[in-house]
């Protein structure tokens, strides 16, 4: 609900069309192998927050480790380099947030029994 119609209406609950956004905890090559995760966007941001965790090589580079994804109030996008380890944050406000576009156009493989082959 616009927030001109919740002045007009002080009693009506504000609400939003969002849908879920969802995320892969976990990929394995290019499969989506651990916890597909789902939160709803909430009040003031209407956005999702997704936690990236790569670790780094001895040759410098970094390599994707787990996703978890969050829904919190506020959002805030930021890199967090440490020791051995890179965190990204980042908000999404759609679907897949750890993203088809961020895993080169993952499919993402969610049948435990495929998962096995």
């Amino acid at each position: 609900m616009d927030w001109p119609l919740f002045l007009l209406f002080p009693g009506a609950v504000l609400s939003h069309p969002m849908r879920l956004c969802t995320s892969c905890d976990e990929f394995v090559g290019k499969n989506c192998r651990r916890n597909l995760g789902s939160c709803r966007p909430r009040y003031p941001d209407f956005a999702c927050q997704t936690k990236e965790v790569y670790t780094q090589h001895f040759t410098g580079g970094y390599s994707y480790q787990y996703s978890i994804l969050g829904c919190p109030k506020k959002c805030v996008e930021y890199v967090r380099i440490s020791r051995g380890e890179k965190i990204v944050f980042f908000c999404c406000n759609g679907s897949y947030c750890n993203s088809l576009n961020v895993k080169e156009q993952v499919p993402f493989n969610l049948d435990p029994l495929q998962n096995l082959a």
